[in-house]
Protein backbone atom coordinates (compact mmCIF):
# COMPACT_ATOMS: atom_id res chain seq x y z
CA UNK A 1 0.00 0.00 0.00
CA UNK A 2 2.95 2.27 0.58
CA UNK A 3 4.41 1.59 -2.55
CA UNK A 4 1.57 2.51 -4.25
CA UNK A 5 0.78 5.72 -2.51
CA UNK A 6 4.66 6.73 -2.66
CA UNK A 7 4.30 6.12 -6.36
CA UNK A 8 1.62 8.32 -6.96
CA UNK A 9 2.50 11.00 -5.05
CA UNK A 10 5.85 10.75 -6.60
CA UNK A 11 4.13 10.73 -10.05
CA UNK A 12 1.74 13.81 -9.61
CA UNK A 13 4.61 16.04 -8.01
CA UNK A 14 6.45 15.37 -11.32
CA UNK A 15 3.60 16.24 -13.30
CA UNK A 16 3.24 19.68 -11.67
CA UNK A 17 6.58 20.23 -11.81
CA UNK A 18 6.80 19.53 -15.40
CA UNK A 19 3.87 21.55 -15.74
CA UNK A 20 5.20 24.39 -13.74
CA UNK A 21 8.43 24.23 -15.87
CA UNK A 22 6.86 24.13 -19.44
CA UNK A 23 4.87 27.06 -18.27
CA UNK A 24 7.90 29.27 -17.17
CA UNK A 25 10.32 28.54 -19.96
CA UNK A 26 7.08 29.40 -22.23
CA UNK A 27 6.58 32.47 -20.53
CA UNK A 28 10.62 33.11 -20.20
CA UNK A 29 10.69 32.67 -23.99
CA UNK A 30 7.45 34.77 -24.87
CA UNK A 31 9.32 37.52 -22.92
CA UNK A 32 12.11 37.43 -24.48
CA UNK A 33 10.67 37.10 -28.22
CA UNK A 34 9.04 40.40 -27.29
CA UNK A 35 11.82 42.47 -26.61
CA UNK A 36 13.16 41.95 -29.99
CA UNK A 37 13.47 44.88 -31.90
CA UNK A 38 10.76 45.39 -34.37
CA UNK A 39 13.31 44.65 -37.17
CA UNK A 40 13.90 40.87 -36.25
CA UNK A 41 10.48 40.43 -36.48
CA UNK A 42 10.30 41.79 -40.14
CA UNK A 43 13.46 39.59 -41.27
CA UNK A 44 12.83 36.64 -39.24
CA UNK A 45 10.07 34.26 -40.61
CA UNK A 46 6.71 33.70 -38.76
CA UNK A 47 7.24 29.84 -39.22
CA UNK A 48 10.88 29.88 -37.62
CA UNK A 49 9.87 31.56 -34.48
CA UNK A 50 6.75 29.29 -34.21
CA UNK A 51 9.58 26.40 -34.54
CA UNK A 52 11.50 27.62 -31.77
CA UNK A 53 8.86 27.83 -29.35
CA UNK A 54 7.71 24.39 -30.27
CA UNK A 55 10.83 22.58 -30.28
CA UNK A 56 11.58 23.90 -26.55
CA UNK A 57 8.29 22.95 -25.29
CA UNK A 58 8.43 19.81 -26.86
CA UNK A 59 11.53 18.92 -25.17
CA UNK A 60 10.31 20.07 -22.15
CA UNK A 61 7.00 17.53 -22.75
CA UNK A 62 8.25 14.90 -23.70
CA UNK A 63 12.39 14.68 -23.07
CA UNK A 64 12.80 16.51 -19.23
CA UNK A 65 10.10 14.27 -17.50
CA UNK A 66 11.60 11.11 -17.90
CA UNK A 67 14.95 11.73 -17.69
CA UNK A 68 13.90 13.54 -14.58
CA UNK A 69 12.45 10.61 -13.51
CA UNK A 70 15.38 8.53 -13.83
CA UNK A 71 17.13 11.20 -11.84
CA UNK A 72 14.65 10.91 -9.04
CA UNK A 73 14.34 7.08 -8.67
CA UNK A 74 18.33 6.73 -8.86
CA UNK A 75 18.83 9.59 -5.95
CA UNK A 76 16.47 7.54 -4.14
CA UNK A 77 17.70 4.20 -4.46
CA UNK A 78 21.09 5.50 -3.09
CA UNK A 79 19.77 6.79 -0.66
CA UNK A 80 17.82 3.82 0.28
CA UNK A 81 21.44 2.04 -0.17
CA UNK A 82 23.14 4.38 1.89
CA UNK A 83 20.63 3.89 4.97
CA UNK A 84 20.11 -0.10 4.67
CA UNK A 85 23.90 -0.29 4.52
CA UNK A 86 24.13 2.98 7.78
CA UNK A 87 21.51 0.72 9.98
CA UNK A 88 23.28 -3.05 9.23
CA UNK A 89 27.00 -1.28 10.08
CA UNK A 90 26.76 1.86 12.25
CA UNK A 91 30.61 2.70 11.42
CA UNK A 92 30.01 3.11 7.92
CA UNK A 93 28.46 7.31 8.66
CA UNK A 94 31.90 7.69 9.89
CA UNK A 95 33.45 6.50 7.03
CA UNK A 96 30.72 7.79 4.05
CA UNK A 97 30.99 12.14 5.76
CA UNK A 98 34.34 11.91 4.70
CA UNK A 99 33.96 10.31 1.27
CA UNK A 100 31.07 12.36 0.59
CA UNK A 101 33.03 15.32 1.16
CA UNK A 102 35.65 14.43 -0.78
CA UNK A 103 33.25 13.41 -3.75
CA UNK A 104 31.53 16.74 -3.49
CA UNK A 105 34.52 18.55 -4.19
Amino acid sequence: FGQVVTGYLSTLILSLGCVYSARYMHNVLLHGTLRWPMEMFDITPLGRIVNRFSKDVDTIDNTLPLNLRVVILQLFAVLATIVVISLSTPIFLAVIVPIAFLYYF
